[in-house]
């Protein structure tokens, strides 16, 4: 007796495959959509912490996208949790960083954490942010080959290489700014790490230990430039560029690199 199967059923076992994967995936995409319709619904039901934990457990579940975290951080917001909020605003502009209601919800967070003083963000910064990562990276990588192929055509033919030069120059110098835009990102952003406040106001201390003076206070959703770590403790830069140590416990971190590399 032989447990090989003929070429007639294997097929039928192949295409029984496709056709339950199909049926498993339509399942998980009627378990999201009603799992995220109850989730709004919490919401607009006054229910801000169960609407939030609901939209939590859809993230650790691997369903990550902007329509989650930035309801994620509406819920947040309304419970008066602004630094966690501000965390998930964050969190969903590195997937959609030109949506306006985005935006606008992550500056008015960032206001109430500075108790009503507005934030700004540098022009050139807000510009580097109207793209993702991989958007800078797709730019960079396209126009590099798009210059080296017209460079290569215009070898190849004297002729065309001359009424070529003028567009390869122009091209050459716009391949040189998107790179150097891109590095600029990857470094003030992509690669840099926030803590964001999320206790109701902490202090920043000179030293990493429970008995150093404080410096200053901070309230919640105020973000901070990370420095160097130890043991518990966070050196961070404020705005003004005043260092100082702050309890890990007391923030939460914002890492885009390390966020990039879960969703791989």
């Amino acid at each position: 007796m032989t447990n090989r199967l003929s070429i007639g059923s294997r097929r039928f076992v192949a295409v029984l495959a496709l056709i339950l994967a199909a049926l498993a995936g339509r399942s998980r995409a009627n378990d999201f959509a009603t799992a995220f319709d109850t989730a709004n619904q919490l919401y607009v039901d006054g229910k801000f912490a169960d609407a939030a934990e609901m939209y939590q457990g859809m993230l650790e579940t691997g369903n990550l996208s902007e329509a989650i975290l930035f309801n994620r951080g509406n819920a947040l917001f309304r419970q008066g949790k602004i630094g966690e909020a501000i965390l998930s605003y964050r969190q969903a502009q590195l997937l959609a960083p030109r949506d306006a209601d985005l935006r606008a919800n992550l500056q008015f967070a960032r206001t109430r954490a500075r108790g009503g003083a507005p934030y700004h963000v540098s022009r050139w910064k807000a510009w580097f942010q109207m793209l993702t990562i991989n958007e800078w990276t797709g730019a960079a990588v396209l126009s590099f080959w798009i210059f080296f192929a017209l460079l290569a055509a215009g070898q190849w033919r004297k002729p065309v290489g001359a009424r070529l030069r003028g567009g390869i120059v122009v091209l050459g110098i716009a391949t040189l700014l998107i790179c150097a835009c891109l590095a600029t990102e990857l470094s003030t952003d992509y690669f840099a790490q926030t803590a964001i406040v999320t206790a109701g106001e902490t202090d920043v201390c000179n030293g990493p230990f429970d008995e150093a003076p404080s410096l200053y206070k901070v309230r919640d959703g105020v973000e901070l430039e990370v420095l160097d770590r130890k043991d518990n403790w966070l050196q961070v830069a404020d705005s003004a560029q005043r260092v100082g140590w702050v309890r890990r416990s007391d923030v939460v971190l914002f890492e885009p690199a390390a966020a990039a590399a879960r969703r791989l």
